[in-house]
Order: structure tokens, then C-alpha cells, then sequence
């Protein structure tokens, strides 16, 4: 969990620069696919877990786009999207 909270914190970084959510939310499941993959888990499990949180990224991400980055709203999504992170 604590590896994909810093690479939800990258990801951020990542659509700051580039303005792609769809680009971070893809990156974040297809780490979460070889991670899923690499500690042994089953493959429809681990697909059905990745596109669920592939769907939950692409709204985080396209809402942390839609927003301005200094705003309250935007810390408070940015702060409250690390959930992902559970799924």
C-alpha cells in the first residue's frame, strides 16, 4: 500500500506536467496489474481488482485535472483519492 501511495503522489506530479489523467490512471493500473500478478495472485481477481481501480483513477485524475492545482477542492480530492491506494 505504502508503494502505491508514492506512486499515486508521482502520478499527481505527472498529470501536473502533462495534463493526460487518462496516461497516470493507466500507468497506475498496469503497476498494479504486475505488482497484483507478481505476489501471486490469481489472474481474474487481480483483473477484475485492476479494472476497478482503473476506473476509480481515471475519475480521480480527471477530476484533479479539472480542478485548480492551489485550490482548497483540489487538496482536499488529492488528499481524499489516496483511497485508491486501498483498492
Amino acid at each position: 500500500m505504502v508503494i502505491k501511495c508514492i506512486l499515486l503522489a508521482a502520478l499527481i506530479r505527472l498529470l501536473i506536467t502533462t495534463d493526460k489523467p487518462f496516461l497516470c490512471s493507466a500507468i497506475y493500473s498496469g503497476v498494479a496489474l504486475i505488482f497484483g500478478l507478481a505476489f501471486g495472485g490469481r489472474i481474474v481477481p487481480v483483473l477484475i481488482s485492476v479494472g476497478i481501480g482503473f476506473v476509480l483513477a481515471s475519475i480521480y485524475f480527471w477530476l484533479l485535472d479539472r480542478l485548480d492545482s492551489g485550490s482548497v477542492v483540489w487538496w482536499i480530492v488529492a488528499i481524499l483519492g489516496i483511497a485508491i491506494g486501498l483498492v
